[in-house]
Order: structure tokens, then C-alpha cells, then sequence
């Protein structure tokens, strides 16, 4: 496809003063979604390039993507996306890799480390906003209207994050969503195949969302949990609009209070139980991985760190810090207060699982997936904080006009269309 040249003036070398299509669609592939939404409108070649031709899609993906966790693509795309606390709201906000923003806030107090370090508490109060307050970061995030605009409801959940793409439920609303926040895009899924009654067999249902890199295909899961029998999954392929299910009852028993997924290294994980076994096995919590990039996908189990025993299993949850997995303590009954989570090191690597430790006592912890280069976004209960594993300090974030969070998710600005 040839796209239209810009022209260099006083360049001999190329040919009528224009750069070749090649190139241009090089450079294209570096900018960010906002700019190249707008450059539609330069020439319908253009529009063209970026909104449908699937290889500059892919390449301004693989882009900002990289290796490199200091390339400046993959710092301006990353952004953080999440819901205020009754999940009335979804909110997007850009927190620099290189800790300008940090620094920025910091100006009037260089002092912040030394006072937050071995601290055993942290005193963020509802109405705590002030920019004076040394500790506190503000901030500001643009809520995403368009998405209540053209998907009618209520309350929002973030069921999946991936390549730039959001998988949502609404309140009152059984349809699933698919949502690019960078282009402004939504599809509405068509409708399961799997046929169930809410009866004494049925539990709940759980979902994921991932990329299988082998097919190039973006799937969505649905898993049907029935008490006492396992659970079956149905799989949407966003590349060929169509559901199909897995012609199996995996014998698991899936943990229902998070029925998000998490997503590393390709694969979806929940924790769960096994159905059929000895009581050992049956009381024991484990990890359920769902293996999308197979021709075939399939399901592998994952101990647990030693530490937990079966009664503390039942009041954890599971997410992925930075690059690995981790569990972390959920305790909403006495607020039992905790100082520690486990990372899995090396990927399906039991011994692998290393113990963390923070200085703030926390009773529910979750992990953003966002990181800088000294600092780590973490959700106590439902206020953010930055937190700095090198010296143990962290500093309160405020977001102007949001009390408190709920899901928090990071993603990478992308043109994948959901439709």
C-alpha cells in the first residue's frame, strides 16, 4: 500500500523530495494511538494503514510492547485504567517509567524517604488530598465517558486486560464487551453457546482474556462452574467472531470470590480446589492455568508457596506483581492485618515462590502491574500507593476528585480493534 510521501526539502537523495511508503510506515509506527487517530484524516491511504491493515497494527503493537522496560515507546503508551470503589467510573491516568512524576511531586520536600522508612503504618484518610502534605502524590485521571455513552449501564467490571484491548461487564447486564480506551472502540460478544440453568448443579462463572501467540488470536474465556462436577469453558476467538467450547469438564472447583483470570506468560490463572481425589488433595487450594497457546487449550495445575496451609489459602488472592506471579492475604472478616506476599520467581516453578515483605501492615493488598523504575503501584484495601522496595518508604497517591479505587489494571495503548 502506498501511503502519501513527506516531502524533505532540500534532500537530493530521494525520489521528488518524498519519503518512501516503507519508511513513513516506520515512523507512523512509533507514535502514539492519539496522534495517529488523528493523522486518519491526513489522506485515505493513511486511514487506511492505521485503522486496517493488520501488519501496522501488529508492528505498533510489538513496538511499544519491546523488551526493553526503558524503551520511551514502551514508557508513553503504558498507562494505568481502573474504577472508582463502586465501579461508577472508569478512569485513565499516565504515570511516568523514569520517575519524573515522582520527582515532580517531591520538589518541595526531598526529605519523604527518610521519614516514610520503617514505617508501620500509613495515614491516607478519605479526605487526605492536600498537595501540602509531603507524603501525598496527586495526580489526575480522565474518565473514559464514551464507554457508559455506548455500552448503557451502571456499574462496570474489568473482567481482563490485553494488547491494549479491556474485557467488560456491566451491572444488570449478562452481555460481555470488548473496549480499546485509545481508539475509542467497542463490539458487543455474541452470545455464548454454552446453554446452563442457575440450578443446584450451577456455581458461578468465571472469565479470562489473553493472546494466543501461536495463532496470533485474541480469546476470550468463559467458565461454567458447576458444585461438585469441575468447570467448562467456552473460548471467543475475537479474529473469527465465534465461540466454541472445550469438549471437556476440567475437575477443578474454582475460587469464586475473584472470577478475573490473571494473565501471565499467555496463560489465564484462578485459584481452585480439585473435585474428585483424597480429603488431602480436596482441601488444598491450588492454581488453575488455562493454556491458550496450544493448538489445543488445556489445563495445568501450580502448587502454592509451602507457607500457606489450607485454612490461610481460603483467604488469598492471586495477581501477577511486575513479571510474576504472586499471592498476597485477603482477610474481610476481622481485618487481620499482614506484612508479607509471595512472587513466583520462575514461571511454574514451585520452588521459585519468594517471600516479600512490606512495611505497611495491610488486611487486603493487590498489585496494579505497573511499575517504575523505583516504585511499585499497589492497592491497600482501596487507596494507591507508591511503594519503593529498595528502601522500604512509599508515598500515598491521590487522584483529584476519586476517594477511593477498586479494580486497578495497567495497559499498553494499542490500535487492536475489537471489532
Amino acid at each position: 500500500m502506498e501511503a502519501p510521501g513527506l516531502t524533505i526539502a532540500g534532500n537530493s537523495n530521494s525520489t521528488n523530495g518524498q519519503l518512501p511508503s516503507t519508511m513513513i510506515e516506520e515512523i507512523l509506527s512509533r507514535l502514539p494511538v492519539k496522534s495517529l487517530c488523528r493523522f486518519k484524516c491526513v489522506s485515505k491511504p493513511w486511514s487506511s494503514l492505521i485503522s486496517d491493515n493488520t501488519s501496522f497494527v501488529a508492528s505498533h503493537l510489538y513496538k511499544g510492547i519491546g523488551e526493553d522496560k526503558d524503551d520511551l515507546l514502551f514508557r508513553r503508551r503504558r498507562r494505568v485504567i481502573f474504577t472508582d470503589a463502586a465501579g461508577n467510573g472508569l478512569q485513565s491516568m499516565h504515570l511516568d517509567y523514569n520517575d519524573e512524576f515522582l520527582n515532580h511531586n517531591n520538589e518541595e520536600d526531598a526529605s519523604y524517604d527518610h521519614d516514610n522508612r520503617n514505617r508501620n503504618s500509613f495515614d491516607f484518610d478519605d479526605d487526605d488530598d492536600e498537595v501540602g502534605d509531603s507524603n501525598l502524590l496527586v495526580t489526575t485521571a480522565t474518565e473514559l465517558q464514551y464507554v457508559y455513552s455506548e455500552l448503557s449501564g451502571i456499574s462496570v467490571s474489568m473482567l481482563g486486560c490485553c494488547n491494549g484491548l479491556l474485557l467488560c461487564m456491566f451491572l444488570y447486564d449478562p452481555q460481555l464487551y470488548l473496549v480499546n480506551p485509545a481508539t475509542r472502540q467497542s463490539k458487543t460478544l455474541p452470545e455464548m453457546p454454552t446453554q446452563y440453568q442457575i440450578d443446584d448443579r450451577y456455581f458461578c462463572n468465571v472469565y479470562g482474556f489473553g493472546f494466543d501467540s501461536s495463532t496470533h488470536q485474541h480469546k476470550v474465556v468463559n467458565g461454567v462452574i458447576y458444585t461438585d462436577e469441575g468447570v467448562e469453558f467456552d473460548v471467543y476467538t475475537l479474529e473469527t467472531n465465534s465461540w466454541r467450547q472445550i469438549p471437556y469438564l476440567f475437575p477443578y472447583h474454582i475460587y469464586p470470590c475473584r472470577n478475573k483470570g490473571t494473565l501471565l506468560n499467555g496463560n489465564l490463572h484462578w485459584l481452585g480446589t480439585r473435585v474428585i481425589g483424597d480429603d488431602d488433595y480436596h482441601s488444598s487450594l491450588l492454581i488453575v492455568s488455562l493454556i491458550l497457546t496450544e493448538e489445543q487449550e488445556f489445563v495445568r495445575e501450580m502448587l502454592l508457596p509451602r507457607e500457606l496451609n489450607s485454612s490461610q489459602t481460603r483467604r488469598i488472592k492471586l495477581g501477577v506483581f511486575r513479571e510474576w506471579l504472586c499471592v498476597t492475604h485477603e482477610d474481610d472478616y476481622d481485618q487481620t492485618t499482614y506484612n508479607e506476599f509471595w512472587v513466583m520467581k520462575e514461571y511454574r516453578v514451585g520452588k521459585s515462590w519468594t517471600k516479600m515483605r512490606v512495611s505497611i501492615p495491610y488486611w487486603d493488598l493487590s498489585h496494579s502491574g505497573f511499575w517504575t523504575k523505583s516504585h511499585d503501584l499497589m492497592v491497600f484495601g482501596e487507596k494507591l500507593v507508591m511503594y519503593n522496595f529498595n528502601n522500604d518508604s512509599f508515598r500515598n497517591l491521590c487522584v483529584r476528585g476519586i476517594g477511593k479505587v477498586s479494580s486497578v489494571e495497567t495497559y499498553l495503548e494499542s490500535l487492536v480493534s475489537p471489532k
